[in-house]
């Protein structure tokens, strides 16, 4: 799933398990391949490739880590591509001062993820640790972009309003 990689990209890491049977990962995905300047590196396809990865990191304008939110957290091969690829990137010129942004998709409501909703805590809190590691690496946090209830009854009408906000988002990062 990699595209022509020219400088000034920005650089999507899909982190799904089984993206062929996603609907809304595949909607976010599927709203933003026609860009040009987007290049997507689904984790799951093949192995991890250093040298390329570092290559494609150092073209890039920006850096979306993509993933559906469950058990709070990213599928297991995005952590693995963390520890195997980003932290001997991490604090390089390859990375400083690039924004990161998290775009993710959850099962809940918006109001599960508030302080006194059935999760307890905001979407926020939840994504502190790629916060931290956007602050650690001395990247840019952006505010993320999170698809609530894509598994409730207003589900499908949730996935096309958030493919259609990741685009423009997605537009934004590459104006920059």
């Amino acid at each position: 799933m990699e595209k022509a990689k020219n400088s000034g990209n920005v650089v999507i890491l899909l982190a799904h398990p089984n993206f062929k049977e996603s609907q809304a990962n595949k909607a976010l995905i599927d709203a933003v391949k026609d860009i040009p300047g987007v290049v997507i590196l689904d984790l799951y396809a093949k192995p991890f490739d250093a040298e390329a990865h570092k290559k494609i990191l150092s073209e890039a304008k920006a850096v979306v880590f993509q993933f559906p939110f469950y058990w709070a957290s990213a599928p297991s091969q995005l952590k693995k591509w963390l520890d195997e690829i980003f932290t001997p990137l991490a604090q390089t010129e390859v990375v400083k001062g690039k924004p990161l942004m998290v775009a993710t998709t959850t099962g809940s409501e918006y109001e599960a993820y508030r302080s006194g909703g059935r999760n307890h805590f905001t979407m926020d809190e939840l994504l502190r640790p790629y916060q931290l590691t956007a602050n650690h690496s001395g990247m840019v946090w952006q505010t993320p972009h999170v698809v609530y209830g894509v598994a409730t009854p207003a589900g499908a009408e949730n996935v096309k309003e958030g493919a259609k906000a990741y685009r423009q988002r997605i537009e934004a990062l590459l104006k920059k």
